[in-house]
């Protein structure tokens, strides 16, 4: 295969660059037309304007425009549609017109006319022999030293919009996580210590009531918070949720099934098989990726497949049709009602929501708890606030709940305050029943 003239030598790449090109998939198991995909990162600690900035590949240029946040990332697709079938969330920018060469090609991320940073695959580079087939290639360490070493073939299509390195770290001593790197099931993917001290974690709350507690909780919860990718999650549960007595299964929410981590959706077409529900419905909100609230894993769970659509995107009531694929939960047509032994587990998901996010993260609304379930599609709202307050009482936490809780911790960094204080409750959210 003939290389191109083009050479590392005369691009004078620099060093420690805060913006870098961090993952790509430029080979699709899907349609490569539709599928492909390129991510950036800013690895340092102010937002970055990329006016004037472009990436270019062996036949285009591509323009940029607008900034990237601190320690955010920017995903580019060729096609919106495409991307979301294969990743179930929507790119930053969807018209990317990159060709992406399965046979050979390179990216070169550019500042003007000063070139800052390189990725190639398939020998069209001298030393870039990497080669990936159906799966990303990404970044493993935010120090670029301009070379293939700096880049490792990922276990499947990857995890785009996944921040993966340490924040604000001039050495870039972070290390891609996830699935796509090799992170294993367990540690603490979020960087940082852990909050394990509840008393340290929660003492800006001491002595306080009502809203004032509340938005104490607001900004504590918020504490060591690392936004997973949707990819990410289905690592995540499966870590968090997984069956104490088989470490290959996971216990689904609606059900208490317990079930093969393999047969989830996106590997098998079963209605059997599990996927990841939102809790506080992601319609009501949060309907991008992008936004945090979208994969916290402090409400999101395993569910059987065709449960998970029974329940839809309904507020939570008692009341309905027990649904004969889950005894013990009820349906209508605006409401669900989850078994008795996880009544508690969705309360505290749910007041952790209305708290967490109360639109101080720049892309997730104020979340509120409201009385009734009648509340409008679309609105960042849910309820029944009244029915949750009794099932909270009804299922307080026990064992499972605490454990589950503290594999989140690891995964997320953040804590809900509401497992670790479950009468915080009734004292921020009472108010807002009566």
């Amino acid at each position: 295969m003939r290389k191109t003239a083009l050479t590392l030598a005369m691009m004078s790449l620099p060093l420690h660059a805060n913006v870098l090109l961090t993952e790509v998939l430029y080979d699709s198991p899907a349609d490569d037309q539709r599928s492909e995909w390129i991510e950036l990162s800013n690895t340092g600690c102010e937002a970055v304007s990329l006016d004037g900035w472009s990436i270019r590949d062996n036949a285009d240029t591509f323009a940029l425009n607008g900034e990237i946040g601190a320690n955010q990332t920017l995903v580019l697709a060729r096609n919106s549609y495409g991307f979301e079938e294969l990743h179930g969330f929507r790119p930053d920018v969807s018209n990317l017109s990159l060709a992406l060469g399965n046979s050979g090609d390179f990216l070169e991320l550019r500042n003007r006319t000063q070139t800052v940073d390189l990725v190639a695959w398939e020998n069209k580079l001298s030393g870039w022999s990497i080669n990936a087939r159906n799966r990303s290639i990404y970044r493993t360490s935010a120090q670029d030293t301009d070379s293939v070493n700096d880049w490792k073939v990922s276990n499947d299509v990857g995890s785009p919009g996944q921040f993966a390195f340490a924040g604000c770290d001039d050495t870039g001593n972070g290390d891609h996580s996830g699935s796509g790197g090799n992170g294993d099931n367990g540690g603490n993917s979020g960087g940082g210590q852990l909050p394990t001290d509840i008393g340290e974690y929660y003492k800006e709350a001491t002595g306080k009531t009502g809203a004032e507690l509340k938005a104490a909780l607001a900004t504590i919860s918020a504490k060591g918070h690392k936004r997973l990718s949707y990819s990410q999650v289905w690592d995540a549960l499966e870590y968090t949720d997984q069956d104490p007595n088989n470490s290959n299964n996971v216990i689904l929410l609606y059900t208490g099934r317990s079930q093969v981590k393999t047969l989830r959706a996106g590997l098998s077409n079963s209605q059997d098989a599990w996927n990841r529900e939102h809790v506080w419905a992601k319609s009501l909100g949060f309907p991008s990726s992008g936004q945090w609230a979208y994969t916290d894993i402090h409400h999101l769970r395993p569910t059987d497949v065709s449960v998970n659509s029974a329940r839809s995107n309904k507020n939570f009531a008692n009341g309905g049709s027990q649904i004969g694929e889950a005894p013990g939960n009820y349906t209508d047509y605006d409401s669900f009602e989850p078994r008795d032994e996880v009544k508690g587990d969705v309360a505290r998901s749910l007041f952790y929501m209305a708290t967490r996010y109360q639109g101080m993260d720049g892309n997730t609304p104020d979340l509120e708890l409201v009385r009734g379930v009648s509340s409008s599609k679309g609105n960042p709202t849910i309820g029944d606030v009244c029915t949750l307050l009794n099932w909270s009482v009804q299922d307080p936490v026990d064992e499972w709940e605490r454990s589950r809780h503290d594999r989140a911790v690891e995964r997320q960094g953040n804590r809900n305050p509401y497992i670790d204080h479950p009468d915080w409750a009734e004292e921020v959210y009472r108010t807002d029943c009566n």
